[in-house]
């Protein structure tokens, strides 16, 4: 009876060591890259291991890599490698490479990488970045589930605040946040003068990691440009008005020409006419 509950002991004990795996969470931002590890491996050859990407919002569910290497198949094929300790590294991220990855070793899985992109939007116009205008911008998390949807049991895993480039907490009276979720912040500030240039940052603290990943937005003033004196503007036409062209001196000068010509013409022919009509032994003279 003991060595048969040592045996079934030893098996549960097995069956729970064979079942451990990681999961591990990562941050990135939208055109940047990220490295998803593989940990607990039994071997150094990559050849047996494969990575597998689920999607939940778009119920998808692919091999990135197999056998250790990369799925022509995949759509993120030209942006996908795999390193030399068989983590998978992604370049120039998008918002579907949010999701859940899983490392397989043997067809086993033994990681489990979570996802998630960061990004700043903007509804603020160009006109209304000067002194007085106002500032609305929103830090949106893409998880591994939705764009700015947070399951219960992850919004204890990170949290999203609006910093200032050197990392402080943005607060004051200027400073007004809504946070619509865990997922999602939004800063609405009155600008001043010397937020010309300044960078607002969003940053994204995991709970279980020393390393916050945030993306910066810079707010660069819009300037009128500027008004020309309209007495300049006829001064400068005045004295570099271009010679009138060719075309028109030859007018000018032909002009009279065409007249003189044609009244000549005219009266030559008024002259005869008038020969022509005078009675028998009446004469018509020129008086010189």
């Amino acid at each position: 009876m003991l060595a048969m509950k040592i045996c079934l002991l030893t098996t549960l004990l097995l069956a729970g060591v064979r079942c451990m795996k990681d999961s591990l969470f990562v941050y990135s931002q939208l055109g940047g890259d990220a490295v998803l590890p593989c940990t607990k491996l039994n071997s150094s050859h990559c050849s047996f291991v494969s990575w597998t990407f689920y999607k939940e919002g778009l119920v998808r569910y692919t091999y990135e890599v197999s056998g250790g290497r990369v799925s022509a198949d995949s759509d993120k094929s030209n942006r996908t490698s795999i390193m030399s300790n068989c983590s998978l590294a992604l370049s120039g991220l998008q918002v579907n490479d949010a999701g859940s990855y899983s490392c397989l070793e043997h067809k086993e899985e033994v990681t489990n990488v979570y996802l998630s992109l960061l990004t700043v939007t903007s509804p603020s116009s160009i006109m209304e970045l000067r002194p007085g205008g106002t500032l609305v911008l929103s830090c949106l998390l893409f998880t591994y589930y939705d764009p700015g949807s947070c399951k219960p049991y992850s919004t204890s895993l990170f949290k999203l605040s609006w910093r200032s480039e050197v990392g402080a907490v943005l607060q004051g009276d200027r400073h007004q946040l809504m946070e619509r979720s865990r997922c999602k912040v939004t800063l609405i500030t009155t600008l001043q003068a010397d937020d010309h240039g300044r960078r607002w940052r969003c940053q994204v603290d995991a709970t279980n990691s020393n390393i916050a990943e945030f993306m910066d937005f810079r707010s660069t003033f819009w300037s009128e440009p500027a008004h020309r004196d309209p007495d300049l503007n006829r001064s400068e036409v005045t004295e570099c008005s271009a010679p009138p062209p060719i075309s028109r001196m030859v007018l000018c000068a032909a002009l009279p020409l065409m007249v003189v010509t044609v009244g000549l013409f005219t009266w030559r022919l008024d002259r005869r006419k008038a020969r022509a009509a005078a009675p028998a032994g009446f004469r018509l003279q020129e008086i010189s």
